[in-house]
């Protein structure tokens, strides 16, 4: 399915999720990366882990086969309420609600040994558990996933974005996938363990989103923020970086 123009219309954009959607089993699975990726990673995937359903899909403006619109990150489908994680350590920098994508967390991790600043973001969250400068703990519940926002188009799931210094010390962050920055490696999605002690040395991702049979650092769940009928954009005050 090939949607025309730089964005997809509503209707192609909920005609491919659902087509996706239907792709997928809810654990263990990971839809394949569309044709117009010419970079696709070969992916690991734990049984017990949530399934990814759409995978990062950019623009190349030199390829003839351009994907028709950017996905800067992944989408992992899992059952209403279920736990999103901290994907790293880091402090909350934005945590705030607004029409198009829904209740949103953002993570800087700072920069790591590399000099390279990172920073994660999850979106269509049900309800968010952190606020503006807390420090969050690897693993940690930080919300629960759900479907709020239009570009949900009604489907329950988690997008998660990875961006990160191309330099140490550069001005940017750019979008990159993150299948190439999982814990145990290059396409290895990993499932956050709280028994295991994990490198923190240079930044590498746990899965976003709780798996089957294992417990997030955290899941105490404060009062969440932001519901569908009090939608409102960023603050000062809730949206700083």
């Amino acid at each position: 399915m090939r949607l025309s123009g730089k964005l997809p219309s509503m209707a192609g954009f909920v005609g491919l999720s659902l087509m996706l959607s239907g792709c997928v089993d809810l654990y263990g699975d990971a839809t394949p990366y569309l044709g117009e990726v010419e970079e696709r990673i070969a992916l690991t995937m734990p049984a017990n882990a949530p399934s990814i359903r759409q995978q990062y899909r950019v623009e190349d403006p030199n390829s003839e086969n351009a994907a028709p619109y950017k996905h800067e990150g992944i989408d992992v489908i899992a059952k209403l309420g279920t736990p999103v994680l901290a994907a790293a350590p880091g402090r909350v920098t934005k945590s705030f609600v607004e029409p198009m994508y829904g209740n949103q967390v953002v993570i800087d991790h700072g920069a790591d040994a590399s000099g390279r600043r990172t920073i994660s973001i999850y979106k269509h969250l049900d309800r968010k558990s952190v606020k503006v400068g807390d420090t969050v703990a690897r693993g940690q519940a930080i919300g629960t996933l759900g479907r709020t926002g239009v570009l949900a188009a009604g489907i329950l799931h988690l997008h998660f974005e990875i961006h990160r210094q191309v330099k140490p010390g550069g001005r940017g962050l750019i979008p990159i996938d993150p299948n190439r920055l999982w814990m145990n490696g290059v396409g290895k999605i990993t499932c956050f363990d709280g028994a295991v002690e994990y490198d923190e040395t240079v930044f590498r991702a746990t899965y976003p989103v709780v798996c089957k049979g294992l417990n997030p650092a955290a899941v105490t769940f404060p009062h969440g923020t932001g519901s569908l009928s009090a939608l409102k954009r960023p603050t000062p005050e809730t949206a700083t970086e």
